[in-house]
């Protein structure tokens, strides 16, 4: 907490820089050990001095809605810190040493780490170039930093600039932290300049008025990924003997697992905990060892398999024209967006032709980008995980939902982009991950035809699973492709919190709420995720809860090329 010497500090600042004793600022900043930052104060009382704060104001409400706004504010203020800088320079000439100083603290480590990875690399990136240095990044993350640069222009403006920056590389979910909020009061807001202020109904619906409609978007950012990968030791394992005998009627069921139980227990540990406490993990490639060869359950899952792979393969037969102009549509889409988008493109560097109208910024800014360089926009290192529901609710849909997912492979595969298939479905407390093909294996696209369902569904646990093993992959640039109803539903149950002595039924708005938060975090993190909605119309509701825009409804097979690849070029551009 603040004390009230340095509050008052604070607002001096502030007042001072404005010009205006008057003003009750929304932000005031502290450094981090909890004392009034001088740079930054001086920064937001410049923002109030030099531009139309009761329109920045609303701004900063309507950001306010989303459960992200924290992110938003920061990102904004990355902005405002230019200009507030720029239009004040001349004016106070120690501006120029303060704002050095306080670029060379950030970059030492000596400030707040912020909590999100892309807000840490643009404030470093951003705070670089104020030293005269390169910003160290590429790809979006860098289109982010350029397009903070707002310029000498009017408030209205910033704020234009600053709601396309959200419609472009973000999901801005108006009204959805009213929502979780009132869902979940353990909810803690942190603003990183200050403290909230309430949020008038007049101001929400004006700006509600001004950006929603430009504001709710699909599109997703590309993060840099900067995790590091915990390593535990296999020996340190125990295996549960009732577990293991539970593991042994899996096996039965689904066939061997392609990892040990010992490595298993390990992936467990991470990602079968909060909501999915208690279950299990199961990793197969639906084939069976021979130890089970006479076992009924191993004999009735065989033979139902090869059946129904005998049943999506006639389909796929008896529309093979219509699913091969499918594959060559998508393949050309994948192509062209490709074309157009991953050329190469000019831009400032410090080294490489000179670019003369920009010498003075050398001069005066000590900026020394005032040359121009050719650079190499290819797409990169990309891949795309393809994950298939395959619980129950899929059953009349089978043959169907097997032909998209040979579609989608088969068009990345020829565009030479690695795909990994595999399905997910539930049975006991058990997850099963089929694996039908991995990154490599470009010859297997046809074991895909090997889609069969059963069981129930724990989207959340499924999405994580697929999210954990992408992050593995050694590929930059990621995308999951869910083939899913959007119907989460499992008989496992959400154990106890041990404050609310009962169960949660892992369905309904409980399954679809985790399944949200799976698939955020996955985005977060950098990943690009989309559904390919397979289910009826009335559930369409929680295919956007779930994905926001980023999914498909197909009515009409004929269009299922077109629509996806109109999905998947957008995703592209983003990369």
């Amino acid at each position: 907490m603040n004390n009230s010497a340095d509050n008052k500090r604070a607002l001096n600042i502030i007042w001072n820089a404005s010009d205006d004793y008057s003003i009750e600022p929304q932000f005031k900043a502290y450094d981090e050990n909890g004392e009034a930052d001088i740079y930054w104060n001086y920064i937001i009382g410049a923002v109030h001095k030099y531009y139309e704060y009761t329109l920045l104001r609303g701004f900063f409400n309507y950001l306010k809605t989303d459960s992200e706004h924290d992110f938003y504010e920061k990102l904004f203020w990355i902005g405002l810190e230019k200009c507030a800088f720029d239009k004040g320079k001349n004016e106070r000439p120690v501006l120029l040493s303060l704002r050095k100083n306080y670029a060379r603290k950030v970059l030492a480590g000596g400030t707040e780490t912020l909590d999100d990875n892309l807000l840490n690399v643009i404030r470093n990136a951003h705070f670089r170039s104020a030293l005269g240095k390169a910003p160290g990044i590429t790809g979006n993350a860098l289109n982010i930093l350029n397009s903070l640069e707002f310029g000498d222009v009017t408030t209205e403006e910033i704020i234009l600039k600053m709601n396309r920056i959200i419609k472009t590389y973000f999901r801005f979910n108006y009204g959805q932290y009213e929502v979780n909020a009132e869902k979940d009061k353990k909810i803690e807001q942190k603003i990183q300049y200050g403290e909230e202020e309430n949020i008038s109904s007049s101001d929400m619906e004006a700006m509600k008025e001004l950006y929603l409609d430009s504001a709710e978007t699909s599109r997703e950012v590309f993060y840099d990924e900067l995790k590091e990968k915990i390593k535990k030791p296999v020996s340190k394992v125990k295996i549960d003997k009732k577990d293991d005998s539970e593991r042994q009627f899996i096996r039965k069921y689904f066939g061997a697992s392609i990892i040990s139980v010992q490595k298993t227990y390990l992936i467990e540990r991470s990602l079968c905990v909060g909501n999915h406490k208690n279950t299990h993990l199961h990793f197969t490639r639906g084939e069976f060892d021979n130890e089970f060869g006479n076992d009924t359950n191993a004999l009735y899952y065989n033979k139902a398999l090869k059946e129904q792979r005998e049943i999506n393969l006639d389909h796929f037969n008896a529309n093979y024209i219509k699913y091969k102009n499918s594959i060559l549509k998508l393949t050309n889409k994948i192509r062209n967006t490709m074309l157009a988008y991953f050329e190469s493109y000019t831009g400032s560097s410090e080294a490489g032709r000179l670019n003369a109208p920009k010498i003075w910024r050398n001069i005066y800014l000590n900026d020394n980008k005032v040359f121009t360089k050719v650079y190499n926009n290819d797409i990169g290192n990309i891949s795309v995980d393809i994950l298939l529901d395959a619980s129950a609710s899929q059953d009349e849909r089978q043959e169907t939902i097997a032909a998209e997912g040979y579609i989608i492979a088969e068009s990345f595969t020829q565009c030479q982009i690695p795909v990994k298939v595999y399905s997910f479905s539930s049975l006991r407390n058990y997850t099963v991950i089929n694996l039908y093909r991995d990154y490599g294996e470009t010859g297997k696209n046809n074991k895909i035809f090997n889609y069969k369902t059963t069981g129930c569904n724990r989207d959340g646990l499924a999405i994580r699973t697929a999210l954990y093993m992408m992050e593995r992959s050694s590929h930059f640039n990621k995308i999951l492709i869910v083939l899913s109803d959007c119907k989460p539903n499992d008989t496992q149950c959400i154990p106890d919190t041990g404050i609310k002595q009962e169960q949660t039924k892992y369905a309904g708005a409980t399954g679809i709420i985790d399944t949200a938060f799976e698939v955020k975090k996955g985005i977060n993190n950098g990943n690009s995720i989309l559904c390919v909605f397979t289910g009826e119309d009335e559930d369409i509701p929680t295919a956007k809860k779930i994905y926001g825009h980023n999914f498909a409804r197909i009515y009409y097979p004929e269009r299922f090329a077109e629509i996806v690849g109109v999905l998947m070029q957008n995703q592209l551009k983003n990369l």
